[in-house]
């Protein structure tokens, strides 16, 4: 699933800011959600305050195709005035299949029901299909596939959404599905790190335990570590302690425990991709959600997911980020990099999209060319007129072929050049 293109950019973004101290960009790391099925003023002047680097979208935001449309347009409008899919906000939404059903599509099997078939293919068509309709309403990233082994008759919270109880049946499903996702045009996340299969409380109330250990902590694992071999682009971790991975701290959810995400997925597993939190508001993390999203930051998280429209909170904890980040090098540090992990996410949905080429009046203007295959990668301070001087073509062309509404671009933006 690597894209080699995406890569080398964001590998000279991070060149390029070697040696500099980084900016504290606290809203990039949020996942947030918003209120209803359209944004009124208040929605709109929160996100251009927060600046977030992605927005959940729930049952509540969605009613169908053409209301999701302009939603996430106005979205994306508010924080960037860009609107293509990998634009910033990137646009987050659960699309498992069967009772997770957020598109609100026909064909929408559940995962167990996949499972049972056994069909790769079928599988993988599916998810393409969950893919292509979510470019189509502009929205990004799926999250989903999920990777949790069912437990009969002990884990209700995940039930059919498992693909099943065998971890060879749930990656073969699962990297059918992701690969159908990334086809169709979007980015999946592997869900619930280190895994429900073993777990019998729902995060969404209390604190789940996976209280296994040797073999059969081994078997629940097997999923994401083999999600890890096939370079997955992003793992969300759940409200799951697990003593076994983390004695020291055997009460801690793995969300917050630098054991499990620094330790055991980038240390140990060397996963370079995005890390993404449950949301936080769960009643599974107890502490203060600031103080929660700092300590997962600093266990090796790189967005924290907070599906809540309040103003108040969510400024509080971008606030607190940056508070932190500014008394605490470390911090900074880990916050730099978690910024380039998070723009090469950005990046390789970029290219995916196009690649893929999926018509969606969400993200291209009706007056915009076919794209072409020169591309230029925004560097620190250039700007639309020295690109255009550069290529030998007019700030026009470059805004055309790129839906830019003015002359706003950022670095390791990728622009389309007309040759």
């Amino acid at each position: 699933m690597l894209c080699t293109c995406a890569l080398m950019c964001a590998i000279w973004v991070a060149e390029q800011m070697h040696g500099a101290e980084a900016p504290i960009d606290a809203g990039r790391h949020l996942i947030v959600a918003v209120t209803g099925r359209s944004l009124d003023e208040n929605g709109r002047a929160l996100l251009s305050d927060l600046q977030p680097g992605g927005v959940v979208l729930l049952g509540e935001n969605i009613k169908n195709k053409e209301q999701t449309r302009k939603l996430v347009r106005d979205i994306k409008k508010a924080v960037s005035g860009h609107i293509g899919v990998a634009d910033l906000p990137l646009i987050y939404i659960d699309q498992e299949g069967g009772r997770i059903n957020r598109l609100l599509l026909d064909d929408a099997p559940s995962a167990t029901a996949l499972g049972r078939e056994g069909d790769v293919r079928r599988t993988h068509r599916v998810a393409a299909l969950y893919g292509r309709e979510a470019v189509a309403r502009g929205i990004g990233v799926v999250l989903a596939p999920v990777l949790d082994l069912y437990q009969t008759g002990k884990n209700g919270v995940i039930g059919d959404r498992a693909f099943g109880e065998n971890p060879e049946v749930v990656w073969r499903m699962g990297k059918a599905f992701a690969e159908g996702i990334v086809e169709g045009g979007a980015l999946p996340v592997a869900k619930h790190f280190p895994g429900h299969g073993g777990t019998v409380e729902d995060s969404h109330t209390r604190l789940a335990h996976l209280n296994l250990s040797g073999d059969p902590l081994e078997k629940v694992l097997a999923p994401f570590r083999q999600a890890v071999a096939d370079d997955i682009p992003a793992v969300m971790v759940g409200h799951i302690a697990c003593g076994a991975l983390d004695p020291e701290h055997p009460e801690l959810p793995a969300t917050l425990s630098e054991a499990m995400v620094n330790g055991l997925l980038r240390d140990t597993w060397g996963y370079r991709g995005v890390v993404i939190t449950d949301d936080l508001n769960m009643k599974a993390i107890q502490s203060d959600t600031a103080s929660a999203a700092v300590t997962a930051l600093r266990a090796g998280c790189d967005a924290i997911m907070v599906c809540n429209s309040d103003g108040g909170q969510l400024r509080r904890i971008r606030d607190t980020i940056a508070a932190e980040a500014r008394t605490d090098p470390s911090l900074r540090d880990k916050l730099a990099t978690s910024l380039e992990r998070l723009e090469h996410f950005r990046q390789r949905l970029a290219e995916i999209s196009v690649q893929t080429a999926v018509p969606c009046e969400a993200t291209q203007p009706s007056h915009q060319p076919a794209p072409t295959t020169g591309r230029h990668v925004v560097q620190h301070g250039e700007t639309l007129s020295k690109i255009a001087t550069q290529y030998g073509v007019s700030v026009k062309e470059i805004q055309e072929l790129n839906g830019l509404h003015g002359d706003a671009i950022r670095t390791g933006q990728i622009l389309r050049i007309s040759e």
